[in-house]
């Protein structure tokens, strides 16, 4: 047990009565087992043909419902490489917020990057670029009903209310575009709906005083209008001790989530939803241990600088679908703002251990963004399927941050500077300040089509025109003088494309093959007087090849999907160091080549009440070009080693900075960040008749193999281990009752699986890691009605 373990007792009184009263109050989301999601219900009058002479043996597996295509469709009959995570399944593993789905997708990994950005990466193509949610966007777009959110800080957020998510793999360059190039991920909320009143809630609680409650109540106020209310509050003691600091440990959360959507449906025909969410997270953020940190134990670190994160977001759409007699029309408007407030000690250790402190007292970022996306869709049924639209985003991002350095420990208390007057008051410890707005202008009009050649080949194709363009301002500021306001416009216009086969050889058998484009806008580096780091950096581009099975065997007790892919992927963006301080930024690994193969396999059998499910992922990929790049060890040995960077060279001799640019590494055969060799997960249940009502017991085994964290692939600093994790759960439906129960028990073998390493590009270029959470167990009862 580790010393960190009282934390570990549970401590109802007080909070168990206050988790009661906010449940009581709200009423829940997810009831558990709720089947395999209820957007993905069996629906025979939608399959059609395609269920043709199936057999509906009790055993047999439903259709599941995907949105992936803007129209309701098949799972099975989708020639596209999607996963379906349905709520029950989130809740059973204990996944709070896309952090936690690691390997529960064929391809997913998602880390935590420099503190507070959430990155995504799906068959190794995400974002290489941390500390720049302003300037960039990541590799794999999410949509919350349709909205695009479309930076790595607002990725992090509690999930709450959902129906399912659907994980969409390979380049979405016609239908999803903007920054699809990886895949993307859409999070489908629970609606409004006019059949009666109903509602659900349930309160958790678990070890490290966690505390969980939600509530759903869904209420028609009229034959056409119903309203929706949800909410969720969320808190549990922090995972890390900070010994320098007892009381303030770290992993900690404190969230809070509110949800309201109003639905007007006058006619069978068309239908507006008005949903408004408003979150909210103020903890005292994560543990990002030292890598050298000479302390063991993976959940006790030492700092002497206190981390923050405060997150604030507010979000709202207007839903429309209109059904015409030729076509249908379906507008997502939508606007979107967050602020962050985020402090972290960048030597991620303690002044007399390090000798020096280095630290970010202050590192915000805001932004607004509004939205419109009208799609055109052709009637079910028609020969020819098809559908066009376009989509519009302009979001408004602004940064400033504060970073000091030195060797006195007199004189490491910060001061703040005004971000509209930097140069009135620099102290003299200021090593970096920086303030930042950028414009992001978004216009993407896209079409694609289906149509069956023969009766059993189909043809899909679409194309997308990807117009972006950056409004960037910059201002840097240090104890070392001040660089004039700099500022830059960047443009792109770029097509995506995709093509694709599909022979249905069976009513439960289909083959594709396909090939995609993906696009991600380059921007402005905002940097005046770079050495090396050019000014704007370039687009990155996929040109994705696939082929692919989806298969129902045994009566359709057997699910089976696999794919194969070769990715070819240019102009990869990753922060390259400068040879003078803080003047990294963006560049681009010019060629990059991944390949792989994926499955994924469900059974369902004794009658049904029998459940397994898994997936396994294996992948590889290289840096095909020679590529001489920059990084803080090398950077760093320069500046000891070369002369004319003695006595604080680096800042000024023009010598030394290309000493520097000498001793840069080609890193062809490098393997991209990001991408285990293999992962896999599997998940078995049990419906076992209990007491009268029904007792299923779950087990999840979820493999996450060794990555890099930096395409730069340093052995000892970038190389991050493989870990196993065990998640259980027991549910429990009494008979005749309304009330459910569960227990679960996530990371039950207590794994300390390293989920991402960070080397911070500034100043000193130091290595922090964070931990999976620790072993948790955690009881709920919910009731629904």
């Amino acid at each position: 047990m580790r010393a960190i373990r009282h934390k570990g007792r549970w401590r109802l009184g007080e909070s168990a009565v206050i988790a009661a009263l906010w449940a009581g109050c709200l009423g829940t989301a997810a009831q558990a087992r709720a089947g395999e999601a209820a957007a993905h219900e069996a629906a025979a009058d939608e399959a059609g043909a395609d269920n043709a002479g199936a057999s509906e043996a009790p055993a047999a597996q439903g259709d599941i419902l995907v949105t992936a295509e803007r129209r309701s469709s098949k799972l099975q009959s989708t020639a596209l490489a999607i996963t379906v995570l349905p709520s029950n399944i989130l809740d059973s593993a204990n996944v709070q917020d896309v952090t936690d789905l690691s390997g529960m997708a064929p391809g997913l990994t998602v880390r935590k990057t420099g503190g507070r950005e959430t990155v995504p990466s799906i068959r190794g193509i995400g974002s290489g670029t941390p500390e720049n949610p302003g300037s960039t966007a990541p590799g794999v777009a999410m949509f919350i009903d349709g909205v695009y959110v479309g930076d790595s800080v607002s990725l992090g957020h509690s999930l709450f209310d959902l129906d399912h998510m659907e994980v969409m793999r390979g380049p979405q360059g016609t239908l999803y575009g903007v920054s699809a190039i990886g895949g993307a991920l859409l999070l489908v909320s629970n609606q409004p709906k006019l059949d009666k009143i109903s509602g659900n809630f349930d309160v958790s609680l678990g070890d490290y005083n966690y505390i969980r409650a939600r509530g759903a109540i869904n209420v028609p106020l009229s034959d056409t209008v119903a309203v929706r209310l949800s909410g969720q509050r969320l808190s549990h003691d922090g995972f890390t001790t900070n010994t320098v600091n007892p009381g303030y440990d770290l992993d900690d959360a404190d969230d809070t989530a509110v949800k309201g959507a109003v639905l007007w449906q006058p006619s069978s025909t068309f239908s507006a939803t008005l949903t408004g969410e408003w979150t909210r997270q103020h903890d005292h953020g994560p543990a990002q241990k030292w890598l050298n940190d000479p302390n063991p134990d993976p959940r006790v670190l030492s700092q002497d600088y206190l981390s923050k994160n405060y997150y604030k977001s507010t979000m709202v759409h207007l839903n429309l679908n209109w059904d015409l007699p030729v076509f249908s029309i379906r507008s997502v408007s939508a606007y979107r703002s967050y602020k962050s407030e985020f402090a972290e000690n960048v030597t991620f250790t303690t002044f007399d251990r390090y000798g020096a402190y280095e630290y970010v007292p202050t590192w915000n970022h805001n932004e607004e963004s509004a939205s419109e996306e009208i799609d055109f869709i052709s009637k079910p049924g028609s020969k020819l399927s098809w559908t066009a639209g376009v989509f519009f985003m302009r979001r408004v991002a602004k940064d400033y941050t504060l970073e000091y350095y030195g060797t006195n420990a007199s004189d490491a208390t910060p001061a703040y500077v005004d971000p509209s007057t930097p140069s009135a008051d620099i102290p003299s410890n200021l090593s970096y300040g920086n303030w930042t707005r950028d414009v992001r202008l978004v216009v993407e009009p896209f079409v694609q089509f289906s149509y069956p050649v023969t009766d059993k080949l189909k043809l899909t194709a679409g194309a997308r025109y990807n117009y972006e363009s950056h409004d960037h301002l910059s201002h840097n500021f240090s104890e070392y003088g001040n660089d004039p306001l700099f500022g830059l416009k960047d443009e792109t216009s770029v097509p995506t494309w995709r093509a694709e086969l599909a022979y249905t050889l069976s009513p439960q058998n289909m083959v594709y093959v396909s090939a995609a484009t993906g696009y991600k806008a380059g921007g402005a580096n905002g940097n005046a007087g770079t050495a090396l780091v050019p000014y704007t950096f370039k687009d990155e581009h996929n040109t994705a090849f696939e082929i692919g099975s989806k298969n129902f065997f045994f009566d359709k007790k057997l699910r089976l999907n696999m794919a194969g892919f070769f990715y070819i992927y240019k102009n990869m963006q990753y922060i390259e160091t400068d040879p003078i301080p803080f003047d990294q930024g963006m560049s681009n690994i010019p060629l990059v080549h991944i390949w792989g193969g994926e499955a994924e396999a469900s059974y369902t059998g004794m009658a049904g009440r029998l459940h397994i499910n898994g997936n396994l992922t294996v992948e590889q990929g290289k840096v095909v070009s020679h590529t001489n790049v920059l990084y803080p060890t090398i950077v760093n040995n320069a500046y000891s080693s070369v002369g004319a960077c003695a006595y604080g060279g680096q800042y000024y001799s023009s010598s030394c900075w290309a000493g520097v640019i000498a001793s840069a590494k080609d890193i062809y055969g490098n393997t991209p960040p990001n991408m285990p060799e293999i992962s896999a997960s599997l998940d078995v249940s049990y419906d076992i008749a209990f007491m009268g009502g029904k007792l299923t017991p779950w087990i999840q085994y979820v493999h996450v193999g060794a990555r890099q964290a930096r395409i730069f692939n340093e052995a000892y600093l970038d190389h991050e281990p493989a870990y196993n994790l065990i998640n259980l759960s027991l549910a429990y439906e009494p008979p005749h009752s309304r009330f459910h129960l569960a227990l679960s028990v996530s990371n039950a073998t207590d794994v300390a699986g390293v989920s991402s390493r960070y080397t911070s590009p500034y100043e000193q270029g130091l290595t922090s890691q964070q931990y999976i959470p620790p072993r948790q167990i955690i009881g709920t009862i919910g009731y629904s009605f």
